[in-house]
């Protein structure tokens, strides 16, 4: 995908965000529904890579985020992030998702670029998770 932008299925995603986040209920419910997912994600050659993990650190920033317990992000990278995980739930993208493997290929590509645009607000992120733990 050379300009996720122009897929629209994530322009849908996008424009959906801003409701999703401010309803705490739907909010929780695509996070869940995001980790119910990479289980089954978990399953397949997909693990190998750093998919699931840039998955599971777009959902504990969203989450932080939603909580109050991190604001080192700007509320359009949070969207952003949002957006993404959406079109990761959404079976009935670009490419369906009931197709074995290749279903998954599209949602990659729109993780992938999200996560490497916010690079730097997510590497923050991690290093307040890690300065918090201790």
């Amino acid at each position: 995908m050379e300009n996720i932008n122009d897929n629209k299925f994530f322009r849908s995603a996008r424009q959906r965000a801003g409701k999703i986040l401010d309803n705490r209920e739907r909010l929780l419910n695509l996070l869940k529904a995001s980790g119910d997912k990479i289980k089954e994600i978990d399953l397949t050659k997909m693990r190998e890579n750093k998919f699931v993990d840039r998955l599971k650190v777009i959902i504990r920033m969203v989450k932080a985020y939603k909580n109050g317990e991190y604001r080192g992000v700007q509320i359009q990278n949070i969207l952003l992030l949002v957006a993404a995980l959406l079109y990761f739930v959404t079976p009935i993208d670009l490419i369906p998702d009931f197709i074995p493997i290749t279903g998954f290929v599209d949602d990659f590509a729109v993780v992938v670029w999200v996560y490497s645009r916010l690079q730097e607000e997510i590497d923050k992120f991690i290093l307040w998770e890690k300065q918090t733990a201790d």
